[in-house]
């Protein structure tokens, strides 16, 4: 399912429809804090959407549509972003930066950015498997958010 996301959320037409929402380039923080209004989380049973309009017109969501709409606005800012999957119940999204030559952790659900330990330390998650989603393609990037595949020498991470 989320192969497929992927791939509608590279679509020329709905980025370009998406970027109307915009006058300008948005900060990353700014299209954040622009899905927190648009967007409620909602812990209860609610119907799920695939799409970033639907999602905007329902206006609630979980951790998916959270992760769905912020990656679809990003790339509509013309970020690149791809949606993460954690095999085990939660999504969130990662923006490249050329600037560091490296993905960013973004959790738009929580408003967590750049803290990929966060699943393991402060939910207590064992993470088994984490994949992360860009045009349809699939990439394993578990070893990114496990802590223990993480060495320590000295109490200096390498």
């Amino acid at each position: 399912m989320y192969r497929r996301i992927s791939e509608s959320l590279a679509d020329p037409s709905l980025l370009k429809r998406l970027k109307r929402s915009f006058r300008e380039k948005q900060t990353l923080t700014e299209l954040l804090e622009w899905v927190h209004t648009k967007l409620t989380f909602c812990k209860g049973n609610i119907a799920r959407h695939n799409d970033p309009f639907e999602i905007i017109k329902y206006g609630k969501g979980k951790c998916r549509e959270f992760s769905i709409l912020f990656t679809a606005v990003c790339l509509a800012n013309g970020y690149r972003a791809r949606l993460i999957l954690d095999m085990s119940d939660h999504a969130w999204t990662e923006i490249w930066t050329p600037q560091q030559n490296r993905w960013i952790h973004f959790d738009p659900s929580e408003k967590r950015v750049d803290d990929a330990e966060m699943y393991e330390r402060d939910w207590k998650k064992d993470l088994k498997e984490v994949f992360a989603f860009e045009k349809g393609n699939i990439e394993n990037v578990t070893k990114t958010y496990k802590m223990s595949s993480k060495r320590y020498s000295r109490g200096v991470r390498t």
